[in-house]
């Protein structure tokens, strides 16, 4: 258990998601909340309010205390990342992994930091996971695979053994990549897809079987 957690940036919905998960797994009881942006932004909490201690804007975060990010998508984390760096010399070395107890992870896989595991996922054998990934209910992502930094990869997706997906790349849910496939960076695969060959980067794709749709720029 730590102390406190500082979430870096702030998403109107994800934060309720990790904070369920912080208070669930007894990470921590005290969650500092830091903005890149010069507005406020609220967590949308309608069922139970959530306590948190919002930092004021410019205030530098610790390095004594771990940090993780407050949104998903690479290009809402990419910002966030380089804000906190430039400005506050929060290197990958100051986030923490946060993973939930149900969730299965092989002892040979690899992760970097900065990734949010949400419930019921699987990792498997051999498999390397990058920096700042969000892997979100029951995922499944098979051996040998290599995942870069900064993907998103939705509820329900199953990946198969030996794929790798280059950086900030996402995974709509309930998509299936087949073996062997290769999934560039900034590449956006479109929910239900069925990925049976390798997709290019900078794309929009999907469909059973998944095509190209049009760049992603």
């Amino acid at each position: 258990m730590f102390d406190r957690i500082q979430v870096l940036g702030t998403s109107v919905y994800v934060f309720s998601v990790i904070a369920d998960i912080l208070m669930e797994e007894e990470i921590t009881e005290e969650i500092d909340v830091f903005s890149n942006l010069d507005r406020e932004i609220e967590p949308f909490t309608p069922v139970k309010s959530i306590e948190f201690n919002r930092q004021p804007k410019g205030s530098s975060p610790s390095k004594k205390y771990p940090s993780i990010f407050g949104v998903t998508n690479s290009k809402n984390k990419i910002p966030v990342f380089n804000y906190f760096l430039e400005n506050h010399n929060i290197q990958k070395s100051n986030y923490c992994n946060i993973i939930h107890s149900s969730s299965s992870i092989a002892p040979s896989a690899k992760l970097g930091n900065g990734n949010f595991i949400e419930q019921k996922v699987v990792i498997s054998s051999q498999t390397i996971l990058g920096f700042g990934l969000s892997i979100k209910r029951g995922v499944l992502i098979g051996h040998h695979c290599i995942i870069s930094d900064f993907v998103d990869i939705n509820p329900g997706v199953v990946i198969s053994g030996r794929v790798e997906i280059g950086k900030g790349s996402l995974l709509g849910s309930g998509c299936v990549i087949i073996d062997g496939v290769t999934i560039g960076s900034n590449t956006i695969i479109g929910a239900g897809s069925v990925v049976t060959k390798d997709i290019p980067s900078n794309v929009v794709a999907y469909g059973n079987p998944c095509k190209l749709v049009r760049e992603n720029k």
